[in-house]
């Protein structure tokens, strides 16, 4: 253990360029931003980073440094809208906490996503099927049907007024009457939810999509909820200034995981299972910013105020304390939308897992579409396939799930850590591929 702590000590020292994953604590992350703003480091955690880039773009509509929802309300809502969150992804941590409360508590449930998800069908009361990338169209026809009878600045008004509605319907291939469904289903006393996921975050039009749904926690009273995409991802978005690119020399930082971490709930806890008095390799690495620390509470006395955090004079079991929100300057401005990105033909969404169990459950290293998909593409079950998303190459079998629907298979990859690409760009992407013979076919005109 000690001779891996000098090991990453002597690369971070080395080092331009730190990249680590958003699974990080938060006392890493803050001897990252020292290293940052002493020697100049670059910071680089791409999945972090667009959620941060997120983050940023609501908190200008929102006027509050973070999003204001929370996951008790989420618990007692009458209606929970989920979008751009695919609940197979293992990396967002706090999807399975989601998913118990919607099966226990029942509310209604409309699961907006361009993937149809049989595992999860049986809760969902209402299912809206949008076009890949047509994300903010969607965003825009959330906000125009749910501020609709709402109070809101005349200046919003105008803009909301300007949006092509037709346009997007079409577009997105959401019909303005199964928003109108949605939001008719329940009184105008009820609590409303709404969740987002990385495929949002990832999104090329991202920042407007994000003030768009900022306007609902701000002006309809919605309970927004964005999902981190990883452990500490709001934790490490809070801290650290990060970069979007590497320069120089760099080295890959594996977590300690001596710390805390922030939850989906704004809470600050205790890494799971540690106990909290072992912090010997994070007051080891403290050394290279050139400060000494003995405890957590040292620590605690660092982190960013101005960010929510606080600091503690003692160490317990369970939340120890809720990040305070933190007032921002509103900017009220929005673009047009303009032509929306086309995907089309066979498309392939890309994921995280964690190593499967058994056979039964989604594997690495296999494609899974539907007959529709095996059709298009003039693919068989059990054909070796071989394609690219991003520069990352993958081989794989290809398998027809029988449950699936459409023209978008499922690439879950255990392994996303690997590549910055994989875990900051947008989640669908077209698919050009070869067979094991060489023979091209699908989408190779692209």
């Amino acid at each position: 253990m000690e001779n891996r702590i000098e090991s990453h000590i002597e690369n971070i020292e080395e080092a331009d360029s730190i990249i680590f994953s958003a699974e990080i604590t938060n006392e890493e992350a803050l001897i990252f931003q020292w290293l940052k703003e002493k020697q100049g480091k670059r910071l680089i955690c791409p999945e972090a980073k667009a959620y941060q880039d997120f983050l940023k773009a609501y908190s200008s509509m929102s006027g509050l440094h973070m999003f204001k929802g929370d996951m008790e309300t989420l618990a007692h809502s009458d209606l929970v809208i989920s979008f751009g969150v695919w609940f197979q992804d293992q990396s967002t941590a706090s999807v399975g906490e989601v998913r118990k409360a919607i099966e226990e508590r029942k509310p209604r449930f409309v699961y907006m996503h361009p993937i149809e998800d049989a595992a999860l069908q049986p809760s969902v009361s209402q299912f809206i099927k949008y076009e890949a990338g047509s994300e903010e169209g969607v965003a825009a026809l959330l906000a125009v049907t749910l501020l609709e009878d709402k109070s809101i600045p005349e200046q919003i008004e105008e803009i909301l007024e300007e949006f092509d509605i037709g346009y997007l319907s079409a577009e997105s291939n959401v019909g303005e009457e199964e928003l109108e469904s949605m939001y008719g289903s329940v009184d105008r006393t009820a609590t409303l939810s709404l969740i987002t996921g990385s495929d949002l975050y990832t999104h090329p039009k991202a920042g407007q999509i994000a003030k768009l749904l900022a306007l609902l926690e701000r002006y309809a009273g919605v309970n927004v909820v964005c999902l981190p995409p990883a452990q500490n991802a709001l934790g490490v978005a809070l801290v650290c200034d990060l970069d979007e690119k590497i320069q120089g020399k760099s080295t890959v930082y594996q977590t300690c995981k001596e710390g805390t971490y922030v939850h989906a709930d704004k809470g600050v806890y205790i890494s799971d299972g540690r106990d909290p008095a072992d912090i010997g390799a994070l007051n080891h690495m403290a050394k290279i910013a050139g400060l000494e620390m003995q405890t957590l509470m040292d620590y605690s006395r660092r982190l960013p105020g101005t960010k929510g955090f606080q600091e503690i004079d003692e160490v317990k079991k369970g939340c120890l304390y809720p990040l305070a929100l933190q007032e921002r300057d509103i900017d009220i401005m929005l673009d047009e939308i303009e032509e929306m990105p086309l995907y089309d033909g066979a498309l392939v969404y890309t994921y995280s897992i964690e190593e499967p169990a058994s056979e039964k459950q989604r594997m690495p290293d296999r494609l899974y579409g539907s007959k529709q998909f095996a059709t298009a593409t003039k693919l068989q079950d059990g054909d070796m396939i071989s394609f690219e998303v991003g520069g990352v190459k993958f081989s794989s079998v290809f398998k027809i799930d029988t449950h699936m629907k459409g023209v978008i298979a499922l690439n879950p990859v255990v392994d996303i850590k690997l590549s910055a690409y994989l875990l900051s760009s947008y989640r669908f992407s077209r698919l050009a591929f070869e067979k094991i013979n060489n023979q091209k076919i699908g989408n190779n005109d692209e």
